[in-house]
């Protein structure tokens, strides 16, 4: 066997996984008959040993393994192994040049500095000649060649200025290499060797390999156009490395397939039953529940919701050719995107938030799901909030709020009045009155949805009921100004209650809810 040949496989292609990535490495050599030994230098040293393989046009692979060794001094910009010493004489020989344009430009200085004083006392002698009524006829051409000499000082300076300032940049990139080459000197480096027995003429060799230190996630970008009601939307992969070795140009691919995943059955825990005494007391809580939804169905044909067993295909992105240098920052880069009309509206939850948030309401016109993730919203004036997203199938709708609305104002007062049971028995009564008010600031007339709850009982000790919508009215503004009260509203059987509110420009409007929550003797929590 010949002595081994050093070959060029950059990277070409990575499949970034959640956790870790598939790197491809491909080149072209020209090889003589006969075995060879090849040599693929600088890889990464943590890829995964069992995972490589090696396969060659035009040549049969014998053996393929990583050799792993301290890395040498070597030159980051040019790639040789020139001694440190090299680049070391090279920055003595610009700090020394550097050192005699800085004096250069201060004797232009100082220079400078004597002129104009020459200059001040030539006129200062100008102006007693003339005062005293002295010819000074020599005084004009003295005077214009003070100032030829120091324009000739300035253009000095802004020479040795500028080249000053070349210098310093030049010693900067220079100061990195060397901290670069000194710091990569000594760390574990790692190479690939690859045996192979080829036919004269050119080898195509291809190498695969898995590393960790690699993830990806994705990020959503929303621009709302409310002019036109259009929302372009755009799907990033955010990708980050730190597998020692840069992606340069290679074509991406991102993935959820989980190839190592297994399958462990569930621990089993003893579980433990108890007898208590009983009581007469009943002891209640509210707490907080959440509805959990599949979506907003899909827009047209018939409904597919993704089930969670995807028979293991799993779902991949293709990303243009990027570069993503393995220094452990995020990388954006875009797979996939739609452009869809939104159902606009403003929406009011006054028991979350005191705001009156905008809402589009859209469809996924991509044709491939999106991945749950953070949303970047940005509308006319620019970057406005970030919000998050589930995951949507492709033609599902789904909601996206941008914000609150700056030009509405809104207020929400609760109270709250107990009547006790008396001695002979009877009810708890607990009688909750909610009163919002609504402030319009813009000249537009706005349509808002406000949404309040109720609170539902699971056991029959506890009974609530709603008042009906005029029960509670409120009075007039201080000042005697009549605020306008809707009383149309909506109640579902999950407890919410639902206004639409026509809000005038400039104007005001109100509406409450009244409900009693009823316990028998007895019941306590409440």
């Amino acid at each position: 066997m010949s002595e081994p040949v050093v070959a060029s496989a950059p990277v070409a292609a990575v499949t970034v996984l959640e956790d870790r990535a598939s790197v491809t490495r491909r080149g072209t050599i020209a090889l003589a008959a006969g075995q060879h030994r090849l040599e693929i230098d600088r890889v990464s040293p943590i890829l995964v040993d069992k995972t490589l393989f090696a396969t060659a046009t035009g040549a049969r692979v014998l053996d393929v393994r990583c050799e792993r060794y301290l890395a040498p001094w070597r030159d980051p910009e040019s790639g040789s192994a020139s001694p440190p010493a090299t680049l070391r004489a090279q920055r003595v020989e610009l700090e020394a040049k550097r050192d005699i344009v800085a004096a250069r430009r201060s004797a232009a200085g100082s220079e400078a500095t004597a002129l104009a004083e020459i200059m001040e006392a030539a006129l200062r002698d100008l102006a007693v000649s003339a005062a005293r009524g002295i010819s000074a006829e020599a005084g004009v051409a003295q005077l214009a060649e003070l100032d030829r000499i120091e324009a000739a000082a300035t253009v000095r300076i802004v020479e040795a200025t500028h080249e000053l300032a070349d210098l310093e940049r030049e010693l900067a990139r220079l100061a990195h290499r060397i901290q670069r080459a000194e710091h990569e000197a000594g760390e574990q480096a790692a190479r690939i060797v690859v045996d192979l027995v080829a036919e004269a003429g050119e080898v195509t060799l291809s190498l695969g390999y898995v590393v960790p230190g690699a993830a990806w996630r994705p990020y959503h970008r929303a621009v709302l156009d409310t002019a036109t009601s259009k929302v372009e939307w755009q799907t990033t992969a955010c990708i980050w490395q730190a597998t020692c070795e840069d992606w340069v140009d290679a074509a991406l691919t991102c993935s959820l397939e989980r190839p190592s995943l297994g399958v462990e059955p569930p621990d089993l825990a003893d579980d433990e039953l108890r007898a208590r005494r009983r009581s007469d007391q009943v002891v209640v809580e509210a707490r907080e529940q959440q509805h959990q939804t599949t979506g907003l169905g899909a827009s047209s044909g018939p409904l597919e919701v993704p089930g969670i067993d995807d028979g293991g295909l799993g779902l991949t992105l293709k990303a243009p050719k990027a570069t993503i240098r393995a220094d452990g920052r995020p990388h954006r880069v875009p797979v996939g995107g739609f452009s869809a009309s939104a159902q606009l509206a403003l929406v009011a939850i006054p028991l979350r938030s005191p705001w009156v948030h905008l809402r589009a309401r859209l469809v996924n016109l991509g044709t491939t799901p999106l991945l749950a993730g953070p949303v970047d919203l940005v509308m006319a004036s620019g970057y406005v909030g970030r919000a998050e997203v589930g995951f949507v199938a492709a033609g599902e709708k789904f909601h996206l709020g941008f914000g609150p609305e700056s030009d509405v104002r809104l207020h929400r007062d609760e109270t709250r009045e107990r009547d006790d049971a008396g001695l002979l028995g009877g009810w708890n009564v607990q009688t909750v009155r909610v009163a919002i008010r609504l402030s319009n600031l813009g000249g537009t007339k706005r349509a808002i949805e406000i949404t309040e709850r109720i609170p539902l009982s699971e056991v029959e000790q506890v009974q609530i009921e709603a008042s009906p919508p005029d029960a509670f009215l409120l009075d007039d503004a201080p000042g005697g100004e009549e605020i306008t009260q809707v009383t149309a509203r909506a109640l579902d059987d999950r407890g919410m209650v639902t206004w639409a509110v026509e809000l005038p420009p400039f104007g005001r409007r109100a509406v409450t809810l009244e409900y009693r929550v009823k316990s028998q003797r007895g019941v306590a929590g409440i």
